[in-house]
């Protein structure tokens, strides 16, 4: 679409010559006609009515030119020809020539008078009032006629001279059209990228403010509007300092209306002057920390997450619903919680069901085994680096395990096996709810919930010297002791019939097939079973799982198995031995007892009767 252009002529003859020159040319242009004032008056109202230029001459467009500085405004130039021309009809008059105009009309015109032989004199005009008296003076100077603008012209007549009109021809209005034209596609340029950097500024989540070279704010956006609680036009003209003292520069924290917010400022640097200006950035403290918080929610989804919850925990013994039903309590507090119990026995699993039941539960869940380090490589991993803090450090530093739990729960296992140096560190974290990254000076403030977890006695380690006896005071708030599998009695049937079914969903397990395992102490706890049940079902034949199957699986790679597995025989078999210790083996459950031997009640009663004195 072509821009939107007004051309005001001071005279009708110029209005004309515009006119033709826009039909041949298909310029978007109005023309209409009004002199110095009256052109002034038009041009206000085209500007209010969206003109995107105006083109005028002499006199009047160095009134609109005081006027208006919002659009392009072009001159239509008198061209050495246009006043050639007007000379030469003057000459038919008399030699001695006035040639009368504002300074940008009449350069040059006493050379060219000079071509046609005329004595040419230039009254330039200063102010439009004093026009008449000047030609009077010119005229007692011997000038016959006058060359000019509409005004002048018939001042001359008024004063008993002739008057020539200088006219602007085609090819002047036409230069002037087209270089307006020009002008007003790049103001639309320049407005549209005003208009897209004012709304990138306005949905920026940060304030801005932009200063000049003497810091006098030239702009803000509506964020920084609301930090200040000020308008733009409260803000904007304003020195820096005078609006907000406390800033000195540079990266600072300044406090306004009892809140916090980061300031950080940028010089502009424009042709060659390296402080043009100053583009500060303003973000409230509360929001850099949630967003750093949002940071971690995306890191923690890559894989830091709790995937259990105590309804994955499986059994039906007294000791694990207590144990569960504690857990469930812990849960809701913030404390710090210590899990003990034998290796393989599901303390991560509960760990992660106490993240995941806690008001913590939709924050990271980080878990490290402080066994499976070094400890110069725990201390990286679980508090982080600069680069450049030691040999093969990563290029930009690394997050530590503290920062990526920040609002949620890091699981310490093993945390026995810390060396005393990274115990004295990890005991400033929980004190002091803040890291720093090796190799750094800066401290990072987390909020974090402690979980850790061992296979032995810490009160012990600390008596040995092992264990630093202030952390285990830290660490030994809320205890949960997860009993063995071998505590849990016929869990340990449940446990192989859910491994089993979600393993091989296709096998079909006969009732009891599972029996003979209660007759096994399964030391490894449930990590044992998981890989003995695994083992059953790569090599297991066919598509039914049997007690003899599990019984020849235990015989062949479960140690003790030979001795115990006794237990599945027939009871013509069965020694007086394998029935006391499988009453020992069920707690003196007679039931469990006579389905782990295979014997019916009566069978078990007889047998036990002839055990009697």
């Amino acid at each position: 679409m072509k821009p939107n252009l007004i051309l005001i002529a001071p005279n009708e003859n110029i209005a004309q010559v515009a006119n033709l020159v826009i039909r041949e040319s298909e310029i978007n242009c109005r023309v209409v006609v009004g002199n110095l004032d009256q052109g002034v008056k038009l041009a206000r109202i085209a500007e209010k009515t969206g003109v995107e230029a105006i083109i005028s001459r002499g006199g009047t467009f160095l009134g609109i030119q005081q006027v208006i500085d919002k659009i392009p405004l072009v001159q239509i130039n008198v061209s050495a020809f246009d006043l050639l021309e007007a000379l030469a009809a003057a000459s038919q008059f008399s030699y001695k020539v006035g040639v009368v105009g504002y300074p940008n009309t009449i350069y040059d015109a006493a050379s060219v008078g000079r071509y046609l032989n005329l004595q040419v004199m230039e009254i330039p005009v200063e102010n439009p009032i004093q026009l008449e008296q000047q030609l009077l003076e010119a005229i007692k100077a011997g000038i016959k006629v006058i060359v000019g603008d509409t005004i002048s012209v018939e001042i001359a007549l008024k004063l008993g001279i002739q008057g020539v009109l200088i006219s602007s021809g085609k090819r002047a209005i036409y230069n002037a059209l087209t270089r307006a034209e020009e002008l007003a596609m790049l103001r639309r340029k320049e407005v549209l990228a005003q208009e897209r950097l004012r709304t990138i500024l306005d949905a920026v989540g940060e304030g801005i403010l932009a200063t000049d070279h003497t810091q006098t704010i030239t702009h803000c956006n509506p964020a920084v509007q609301k930090y200040l609680g000020l308008t733009q036009e409260k803000i904007t003209g304003r020195r820096l300092r005078d609006l907000i003292p406390q800033y000195q520069g540079a990266e600072e924290l300044v406090s306004m209306a009892g809140q916090q917010y980061l300031f950080n400022s940028q010089k502009i640097a424009y042709q060659g002057q390296d402080n043009a200006g100053l583009i500060i950035s303003v973000k409230p403290l509360k929001q850099i920390q949630e967003t750093e918080t949002k940071v971690r929610k995306k890191l923690h989804q890559r894989g830091l997450v709790a995937k259990h919850t105590f309804n994955d925990i499986v059994g039906n013994s007294e000791i694990i619903n207590a144990t569960i039903y504690k857990a469930k309590k812990i849960s809701k507090s913030h404390a710090t919680v210590l899990l003990t119990g034998k290796t393989g026995v599901g303390k991560e699993m509960f760990a992660q069901s106490i993240h995941n039941a806690s008001s913590r539960c939709h924050e990271p869940f980080v878990a490290v085994n402080c066994a499976a380090f070094s400890e110069s490589l725990l201390e990286s991993e679980l508090f982080g680096y600069v680069e450049g803090s030691f040999t093969d450090a990563r290029k930009g530093g690394k997050i530590g395990l503290f920062e990526l739990a920040h609002r949620g729960t890091i699981f310490l296992d093993e945390i026995g096996d810390m060396s005393l140096a990274v115990q004295a560190k990890v005991l400033r974290v929980m004190q002091e709810k803040e890291v720093i990254r090796l190799g750094d000076d800066r401290i990072i403030p987390v909020d974090i919930r402690i979980i850790a977890a061992t296979n032995y006695d810490l009160w012990e380690a600390v008596k040995k010297g092992l264990f630093r006896e202030d952390l285990y005071y830290r660490v030994n708030v809320l205890t949960l002791s997860i009993p063995t599998l071998r505590e849990r009695g016929d869990d340990v049937v449940l446990l192989a019939e859910h491994f089993c079914s979600r393993q091989a969903p296709h096998l079909k397990i006969e009732e009891g097939a599972f029996l003979p395992l209660l007759a096994y102490d399964w030391p490894g706890n449930v990590r044992e079973l998981f890989n003995f049940v695994e083992q059953l079902i790569v090599l297991h034949e066919g598509e039914r799982i049997t007690g003899e199957d599990v019984s020849n699986l235990m015989i062949s790679t479960l140690k003790q198995g030979k001795d115990l597995l006794g237990f599945v025989h027939s009871p013509r078999r069965l020694t007086d031995g394998m029935i006391l210790e499988a009453l020992a083996k069920c707690n003196g459950n007679q039931s469990r007892a006579c389905e782990l031997l295979g014997i019916d009640r009566s069978t078990l009663w007889r047998r036990l009767k002839k055990l009697k004195p």
